[in-house]
């Protein structure tokens, strides 16, 4: 571990306090980072499942929440079919959504009933919704 060391002989005391609680202020902390990413759950998407807990299909079909799971490479298919077929206006903002999503190595993801937003492992609504998303399955 890197330790910082002070000479006190060059600076008042006031000015080694001021350092002092300006460094624990400031300091990046490595172990509590750390625990708090210990702490963090993961989720996994699988067809209609969360970390295996099934989905209700009434969340998507009701439009339920804001998000639901979707095949990553069947959307990529379809969003090529709706490129080809679109206005001019649209394509580009789909061109982006289809390389970024060929971007995610994950087979499914979390997209939006109403844009054309995506989440998947990594963003950082992620673990938020999916969280949501069991807790309105088990409601059901």
């Amino acid at each position: 571990m890197n330790k910082i060391i002070i000479d006190p002989h060059y600076c008042s005391r006031e000015e080694f306090a001021e350092l002092k609680q300006y460094l624990d202020d400031n300091a990046w902390n490595y172990r509590e980072e750390t625990k708090s990413k210990d702490k963090e759950i993961l989720y996994t998407l699988s067809e209609n499942k969360i970390n295996g807990e099934y989905i209700n299909d009434k969340i998507r079909d009701e439009e339920l929440h804001e998000y639901y799971i979707q095949d990553r490479k069947e959307f990529i298919d379809t969003l090529i079919d709706w490129i080809s077929e679109a206005k001019s206006s649209n394509k580009e903002l789909m061109k982006q959504d289809l390389e970024m999503l060929m971007d995610v190595e994950d087979d499914y993801i979390l997209s939006s009933n109403s844009t054309n937003s995506y989440l998947y492992q990594g963003c950082a609504d992620f673990n938020e919704t999916c969280k949501e998303l069991i807790e309105l399955s088990k409601e059901l």
